[in-house]
């Protein structure tokens, strides 16, 4: 491999499980895992009269500095997990809406493979499924798709 893998890691079961079959495959090899931050107002899609009051409130503001440590958060929990798991992993948060952040940051960091959970298994699966979906059909790098086992 020529770049590391990145490991996309929302903290959900199947996300672990993402990392620690990364570890097994792919035991010693360079990983960063990345957590993405979504912007309150896009995570929050609100009509214009809310989308303003959002603004104006500090509301959007609030939410998006706890969505930012919770993904700084995961971001190191998912390092720890791919360390245990053998890999030499660094973490990443990104601010974005998640299909973008993801194909972008493999891009930065000139990622060999994109190392994504199951979304029919996770926590989210509606939302996820939609994002897994949209790095499979957009990604330029290859992904793994890693069922729950």
């Amino acid at each position: 491999m020529t770049g590391p893998l990145l490991l996309c890691f929302d903290g959900s079961e199947s996300a672990a499980n993402a990392i620690r079959k990364a570890g097994e495959l792919f035991p010693g090899s360079e990983a960063v895992v990345l957590s993405v931050a979504v912007p309150a107002a896009d995570a929050f899609p609100l009509d214009p009269v809310g989308d303003l009051v959002g603004r104006i409130t500090g509301i959007y503001r609030e939410m998006d500095e706890v969505g930012s440590q919770l993904a700084q958060r995961q971001a190191r929990d998912g390092a720890r997990l791919a360390g245990e798991a053998g890999l030499q992993a660094r973490p990443l948060t990104v601010e974005g809406r998640p299909v973008d952040s993801i194909l972008r940051a493999a891009a930065d960091c000139g990622a060999s493979l994109i190392v994504v959970g199951d979304p029919a298994s996770g926590t989210l699966a509606g939302m996820l499924g939609r994002v897994s979906a949209g790095v499979i059909h957009a990604a330029r790098t290859p992904v793994l798709l890693v069922p729950l086992m």
